[in-house]
């Protein structure tokens, strides 16, 4: 059984399924109907009108109807789209137990507990008939799929088959007299009895038809089922099975197979063989009793519901085996006991081996994955791979006999998984996870050892090489080589279940459930994705790997890409993508090949943007297939605005793209034809080009800029540092004489600065009104001429100064270099080279030419670097330079048109033009490429390691809890995270530079290896670091202060799951260490315990617990003591002179000198002597001397004898009960399931 779906709620005792779409209906006990999507696990409405609890409901076929019938007597038709109840049928007189829409005809059948059952027109709302017969409550009744049949159950012990052909002729054709009724002049019913089924012993509860067949199954309280055969004249028992232990509720034929499903209130529902070919089989709930159940009109899903919910569930796996490659345009697959061989060109299919038979196994076993041997060009060679049991077959046939099976060989043996690593080689995975390899005989050729793993399951990978599956990641590990190639980490809680190859093994595709991972050959990860639908297969389009879900069939790029291709409306799985990629061939769950259209315009589209093939996206954008504005998006998303350049047309957005990829020259062009539509938006627009020009260092363009948006002082400045001292001079002129804005005088006092200019200087100062600064300004400069009159001006009343003898005057820098030609006037901070499309006509690109294929963000980093300087003088490229050309500028309409100033009504101001504006001088000569980075070592450390200490260094903290959760089952990591923290801090040295420059972090390694495998980072943690802390606990234990200890002990816990431990000597040292810190923390936390306790015998008990804990010799004897003081007060005399033989033991074989101040043996003999004569016990205490203790750390109990201990997966710390945090160490979550926490190497942590 798969279950599919499970939902927990009242009791279901109705449920339906929605003829089309993944809907089930499910009416509650509590009066609640809800409507559940299964395949998304959500809710998405319910209805609850009724009174009471709700028995029956079903979907209309074709119509958005609901209906339901209840204790209420009352039948409800539901609209699911308006969400509201349509109308009422009443005329049932007692409960009613189902209902059902006519398939065809707009009819509901109810059965009810008032002994009849009743047939209603829904669209008149009234009862065609009531049919009468039963003298008990009527459980079910159900039309049959095809035939004017209805089929009833009761507890009077019959079921009854009713003819309702009569009723059909009248109420469908009332104009047409029904031929051999309406001439009948006795009358004759419209419906009538045609079979009574009778042979249980007790009430029947449910009966149902054959979906094809002439059969109907019958279920009983008397813990039967029957399978009944009818013909026109009979009908007769065939078969009865036995099984159930309680009153068998439903039974329900499977729509697709050969079997009975039956459920009951013995918490079963079984499956049986109507051909007796198998025996049958139960699936049970410990708790629930089932009361329905419910079959998919075409899909292979049964719904059951019970006690506590329902479940929608599959009998079997329905995926075929089949295998294809990329590479060999062919396929194979299971189908009926043959291995079958499909050729996709000419879709056409044979038999690739004879009839396979399993002997001693299951009837229709099926194999879940078939392997086909591309590599063997003389034999078929193929790996069946059966689960549960866990076996495999290889069938070896030769194909040079053509259809003749007579040598085929087929060897058997046990395996979780296989994988065909030669022509004649192939590799298993055993149950105890050693790998052997085999040849064809099934003959071990060799043992495969990989220390440091857990293999869990093994894929091909081509040629000499296999993909392992690890809890936490996959691993390509080289056969021939012996050695692990490359290795990905991956969801523990999603293991990787199929693994596809494109061809050449250039990239890999890796799926499990919900996430999908695309890596390299060797393993570096591309890109990775998550679907919320289930992933059914995939397979490889060149470099776009095409996967379906069970509803879409979508594409994913290697760079992340990804996108919807189409819908489909069966789950199929995909084989392989033709050659022209238009066509997708599939396998169903039938087993049939099959082909569909596919558009891979899209995809395409995006693979040849990122791969650089300027002419199919030329192409593809002629086409007009894509949507113009998604297009536009991706390529601005990713970079490549410079192509969406050429076929944009919207202005705004062309405008935009201009200034995103640096190209002056258009966004010039587009803003002048912004500014005649919309003034005020061009003004913008110039606005946002000047400052994309400054950063550029085009000035010529800044300056046209600022003089369209009247940026006066931004224009006298850039004059300035331009050096154009002319064309500055002019703006000394305009500001002083033209311009009447309120900035005129600021401007005027900045050009005189810029300028040197200090007559004009104090000419603006006394325009300004500020007559005593002009006079300063005057003397200051020695213009004595201006000083006297200024001086007349202000009536001798002026500003005495200072002696300016030694006084320095400030003047302008004179420009090194002034601006004669344009390559000169500009001063690029950017270099912006040309792409393929710039001075292109795209409408006469010649697309007949093929194209050269360029590096792409697929490639690795490397090859992108040895290729740059081949590809120098390669036309295209996203940034690449082309081959010059050269264009004729455009000139200016009028010398010195300043644009922006004809508000001003200045008119020509002869401003002198320095430059000559040609697009050839625009064109760099060479640019700089800059080399493409390394991985930091950040990346690599992260790269290198699972380490949780190695992840925090390298920043990855959300790895490195995940990790840990992974290891040790972490959940709580308060006490943690201060070290992965100081791990990260510690972990790089930061060097300071020059003065305002940022400081330079260097990693701190390990090693001094600069290899990404072995430069590691320095951890501050280490072993002695852990050792210093336990004896600074020990200290603690010795006098006596115990919470500081118990923190100390707790710190070290903390603190291992971050230590990198290099030899074998070190890991046992460190897990030595991990379980005293264990025997200390349980042991100071049951003396805690004691003193809180206030009964006598439970302080005894604690002090008796404490005394066992494995500490060092004098904290067990001091332990001791306790023990033997609380138990002599009690008159426990039995107890404490075991004590006292216990502590004598230790001073024997201790250290005497520490002992002796810590207890006298002689002391200890007397007490003895004294308890051995009266040897009895006067307060019970619940421990008993020389017995196995196994506590319960979280009660601070002995485990009851029998009981299973649950253990911490970090510290091994025993518990009753699993769940919640663990109380020793404070990190681990109880009895979660981990894998072997590995600190490096092959170095395990175990008890």
């Amino acid at each position: 059984m798969l279950i599919k779906f499970e939902n927990k709620s009242h009791r279901v005792k109705g449920l339906a399924f929605h003829p089309r779409r993944p809907w089930v209906l499910a009416s509650l006990h509590n009066g609640v109907i809800e409507l559940w999507d299964y395949r998304m696990d959500t809710k998405i409405d319910e209805f609850s009108e009724h009174e009471g609890p709700v028995r029956g409901v079903d979907f209309h076929s074709s119509r958005p109807l609901i209906v339901s019938g209840g204790d209420d007597y009352k039948i409800k038709v539901w609209n699911y789209q308006l969400k509201r109840c349509l109308f009422t049928l009443n005329g049932h007189l007692d409960y009613i137990r189902t209902v059902q829409f006519h398939q065809n005809y707009p009819w509901i059948l109810s059965a009810s507990d008032d002994q009849t059952i009743r047939m209603w027109n829904w669209q008149s709302r009234s009862c065609l008939i009531v049919l009468t017969g039963h003298n008990h409550y009527v459980m079910s009744a159900q039309f049959h799929p095809s035939k004017d049949l209805v089929l009833s159950a009761s507890l009077d012990q019959t079921a009854r088959v009713w003819d309702i052909s009569g009723l059909r002729k009248k109420t469908v054709s009332p104009m047409t007299p029904p031929e051999g009724v309406g001439n009948d002049m006795f009358g004759v019913s419209d419906v009538g009895v045609k079979h009574v089924l009778e042979g249980h012993s007790r009430g029947v509860n449910w009966a149902s038809f054959h979906p094809t067949m002439p059969y109907i199954a019958t279920a009983a309280d008397d813990r039967e089922v029957k399978l009944w055969r009818m013909n026109d004249d009979k009908a007769w028992e065939v078969d009865t099975m036995r099984g159930h232990i309680n009153n068998v509720s439903c039974v329900l034929f499977h729509p697709k197979k050969d079997l009975i499903i039956s459920n009951s209130e013995d918490k079963s529902i079984r499956v049986w063989d109507m051909n007796k070919e198998s025996a049958p089989q139960v699936h049970r709930r410990e708790n629930d009793r089932y009361w329905i159940l419910a079959v998919h009109p075409t899909l292979n899903l049964i719904g059951a519901g019970h006690d506590s919910g329902m479940m929608v569930f599959k009998l079997e796996r329905e995926r075929p085996a089949y295998d294809s490659s990329p590479s060999h345009k062919r396929m194979y697959y299971f189908n009926d006991n043959y291995i079958i061989e499909h050729v996709f060109r000419t879709q056409s299919t044979g038999e690739v081996s004879a009839q396979i038979f399993r002997r001693n196994s299951r009837i229709n076993e099926k194999p879940r994955t078939l392997l086909y041997n591309y590599a063997n060009r003389q034999q078929h060679c193929v790996l069946l791979m059966f689960e549960p049991m866990g076996t495999y077959e290889l069938h070896v046939t030769d194909k040079k006999r053509g259809n003749d099976f007579s040598r085929q060989t087929t060897h058997k043996g046990f395996a979780k998984s296989a994988a065909f690593v030669s022509r004649t080689r192939f590799c298993v995975l055993d149950k105890n996870r050693q790998i052997w390899q085999r040849d064809l005989k099934n003959e071990v050729k060799k043992k495969i050892n990989i220390p440091g793993l857990v293999i869990n399951h093994i894929f091909p990978a081509g040629l000499g090489r296999i993909l392992l599956r690890t809890p936490d990641s996959m691993v390509l590990y080289d056969i021939q080589a012996m050695k692990i190639v490359g290795e990905l980490r991956i969801q523990s809680r999603h293991p990787i279940k199929y693994v596809v190859w494109s061809a050449k093994h250039k990239f890999v595709a890796m799926f499990s459930k919900s996430n999908i991972h695309i890596a390299k050959s060797n393993l570096d990860e591309c890109c990775f994705t998550f679907e919320n639908s289930r992933i059914k297969s995939g397979a490889w389009d060149e470099e776009t790997f095409v996967y379906n879900t069970a509803t879409h069939i979508k594409y994913l790029l290697p760079n992340g890409d990804k996108g919807i291709i189409r819908t489909v409306e069966d789950p199929v799985y995909i084989c392989q993508i033709s050659p022209s990629s238009t066509e997708l061939h599939f396998l169903n769950r039938e087993k049939k090949c099959g082909a569909a259209k596919i558009d891979p315009t899209e995809y395409m589209y995006k693979v040849a943007v990122t791969k650089r093939k300027y002419k199919t996206v030329v192409r593809i954008m002629r086409s007009g297939k894509l949507v113009g504005k998604s297009i536009i998006a991706y390529l601005q998303k990713k970079g490549f605005p410079e192509v969406a350049l050429h076929f944009v047309k919207d202005e705004k957005i062309k405008f935009q793209l201009a200034l995103q990829c640096g190209n002056i020259a258009t966004a010039r062009e587009t803003a002048e034809k912004l500014e005649k539509i919309d003034p005020k938006g061009g003004a913008a627009c110039w606005e946002k080009l000047g400052v994309e020009a400054l950063r550029q260092g085009v000035c010529h363009i800044v300056e046209e800029a600022y003089m369209k948006t009247s940026n006066f002082d931004r224009l006298s400045f850039l004059y300035t540092i331009t050096g154009n001292t002319a064309n500055l001079q002019k703006m000394l002129n305009i500001a002083s004489q033209f311009r009447k804005d309120k900035n005129a005088a600021v401007s005027h006092f900045h050009n005189t600065l810029y300028l040197g200019d200090v007559e004009q200087r104090v000419e603006c100062l006394k325009k300004c009104g500020m007559k005593k600064l002009a006079y300063v300004t005057a003397v200051a400069h020695g213009l004595q001429g201006q000083a006297e009159a200024i001086s007349k001006e202000l009536e001798g009343k002026v500003p005495e100064l200072p002696d300016l003898a030694d006084a320095k005057l400030l003047k302008p820098p004179v420009p090194i270099i002034r601006a004669k030609k344009k390559q000169d006037y500009n001063w690029p901070l950017v270099e912006v080279s040309s792409g393929y499309f710039d001075g292109i006509d795209i409408a006469n690109i010649d697309l007949s030419q093929p194209e050269p294929e360029k590096s792409d963000q697929f490639e690795d980093e490397d090859e992108d670097v040895m290729g740059e300087e081949d590809n120098k003088d390669d036309l295209g490229g996203w940034g690449v330079q082309e081959e010059k050309k050269k264009q004729k500028a455009e000139a200016d309409d009028d010398t010195g048109d300043w644009g922006g100033l004809g508000d001003l009504g200045l008119g020509d101001m002869g401003l002198e033009d320095t430059v000559e504006d040609t697009a050839e001088d625009e064109k760099a000569d060479g640019y700089f490429v800059f080399p493409s980075s390394g991985k930091s070592w950040d990346t690599k450390w992260s790269e290198s390691s699972t380490l949780a200490g190695d992840l925090a260094a390298a920043g990855q903290f959300d790895m490195a809890l995940h990790s840990l959760n992974r290891q040790i089952g972490a959940v709580k990591f308060e006490a943690i995270e201060k070290r992965l923290i100081d791990v990260h801090n510690m972990s790089h040295a930061s060097l300071p530079m020059l003065f305002g420059m940022p400081s330079l972090t260097v990693p701190l390694q390990r090693t001094d290896n600069e290899d990404s495998s072995l430069g590691l980072p320095r951890l501050c943690y280490s072993l002695q670091h852990c050792v210093d802390m336990l004896q600074q606990g020990y200290k603690a234990v010795s006098s006596g202060n115990f919470p500081k200890a118990l923190g100390m002990f707790r710190d070290i816990l903390a603190t291992i799951p971050v230590l990198d431990v290099p030899s074998q000597d070190d890991a046992t040292k460190l897990r030595d260490l991990k379980n005293i810190c264990r025997e200390y923390i349980t042991a100071l936390r049951l003396e805690a315990a004691r003193k809180e306790a206030k009964e006598p015998a439970k302080q005894s008990a604690l002090a008796a617990y404490f005394s066992r804990c494995r500490m060092q010799p004098m904290h067990q004897v001091r332990a001791l003591l306790n023990a033997v003081k609380i138990a002599f007060k009690l008159k426990n005399y039995k107890a404490t002179a075991a004590f006292c033989r216990r502590i004598l033991e230790i001073c024997v074989t201790g250290d005497k000198a520490q002992l002796s101040k810590v207890v006298k043996p002689a002391q200890i003999r007397a007490l003895l002597k004294r308890t051995e004569g009266l040897n009895t016990d006067e307060v019970p205490v619940d421990y008993r001397e020389g017995e196995a203790l196994v506590l319960d750390c979280k009660e601070l109990k002995p485990l009851p004898k029998g009981a299973k201990p649950v253990k911490c997966p970090y510290c091994f710390s025993t518990y009753l009960k699993e769940g919640g945090i663990c109380d020793t160490c404070g990190i681990g979550r109880v009895g979660a399931d981990v894998t072997p926490y590995v600190p490096r190497g092959n170095f395990k942590w175990t008890k």
